[in-house]
């Protein structure tokens, strides 16, 4: 059986999983939601704020990916493509297991607490 890692017991209402990837995260409602119509609208504003940071510190890009399928809980993987990548698009995310990523720099980590303060986010790391 698999454990849905995104239900934990927080007053939040967004949970963020932190990647071994520096600013990847999986984002996602605290609460069980498994189809867009039963997501709440914040969970997309608090992706797109995040993005949208990660470009300010430097992403060349921010990939969105939303499978679902291991956990049905409806999530939104926020995967960031630097600029020494040279890979792109799925091959960069199906590397995300990969023992050599970018690291958490002391920015983005103060980044992601303040996000995660603004947008009332939950963060866990998923290691």
């Amino acid at each position: 059986m698999i454990v849905n890692p995104f239900l934990i017991d927080t007053e939040r209402p967004l949970v963020a999983l932190k990647g071994h990837r520096g600013g990847y995260v999986q984002l996602a409602p605290s609460r069980e939601v498994t189809s867009y119509k039963e997501a709440p609208t914040e969970v997309f504003q608090a992706a797109h704020a995040w993005a949208a940071q990660l470009e300010l510190l430097g992403a060349r890009r921010v990939y969105w990916i939303t499978l679902s399928e291991v956990v049905s809980h409806l999530h939104i993987h926020l995967y960031p493509r630097w600029t020494e990548n040279e890979l792109k698009g799925l091959p960069l995310f199906e590397a995300r297991e990969d023992t050599v990523q970018p690291v958490w720099t002391p920015e983005l980590t103060a980044a992601l607490q303040e996000w995660a303060e603004k947008w009332q986010v939950h963060v866990e790391a998923s290691e």
